[in-house]
């Protein structure tokens, strides 16, 4: 009676699991595919040298900056993206960190497609493609990751963009003790998760 019993039980959670497993794959948040990506890729590299040497230099090149003075870059950086390029642009865009970044957007298969780190004002540090504006200290990406917490993850609504489904994730940079550098925002194409 035993051994038909666990046949059964056998039997029927193998049913379970064939006619279950598509309904749970199909009703997954893009919330849950993002992040299993965060864990099983963004996080072997983003608390890498390279990532937290730039940012830790900029927050070191930038300490004392004026709220002044960041309206001017940004404002700088605005005009020159209007003019296709500048200085400043090039300089973000022409270093290191965002060679580095390019690096593993191209090896992520089409599902990253931008990355831009900001310093522990906002300020643009790196990027794979050219942001709007320099400062994003002013916005969600920034406000509810580095403000938050060393560990604070903050996935955005899917926005379709030139036909693909692209969701912002957001993350704090910090080092391993924990103490907050700065942030860095990852576009994710959902539909190649």
């Amino acid at each position: 009676m035993v051994s038909h019993l666990s046949k059964f039980l056998v039997l029927v959670a193998l049913i379970g699991s064939s006619v279950l497993g598509p309904i749970a794959v199909a009703t997954e948040s893009h919330e849950d595919k993002i992040n299993r990506y965060i864990d099983s890729n963004i996080r072997l590299w983003s608390s890498s040298a390279e990532l937290l040497l730039a940012i830790d230099q900029q927050n070191i090149d930038h300490f004392n900056i004026s709220s002044s003075d960041i309206t001017r870059l940004d404002q700088r950086w605005r005009k020159e993206k209007l003019r296709g390029g500048g200085n400043l642009i090039s300089s973000v865009m022409g270093n290191e960190l965002s060679a580095f970044l390019r690096g593993i957007k191209a090896a992520s298969g089409g599902v990253i497609t931008e990355i831009f780190v900001m310093d522990n004002v906002g300020l643009n540090v790196g990027q794979t493609n050219g942001t709007g504006d320099f400062m994003q200290g002013d916005e969600a990406k920034w406000q509810k990751t580095y403000q938050v917490s060393a560990n604070s993850v903050f996935i955005d609504a899917v926005e379709e963009e030139d036909g693909i489904n692209i969701s912002q994730v957001s993350l704090t940079v910090a080092r391993p003790n924990n103490a907050r550098l700065g942030a860095m925002t990852i576009g994710i194409n959902v539909d190649a998760l």
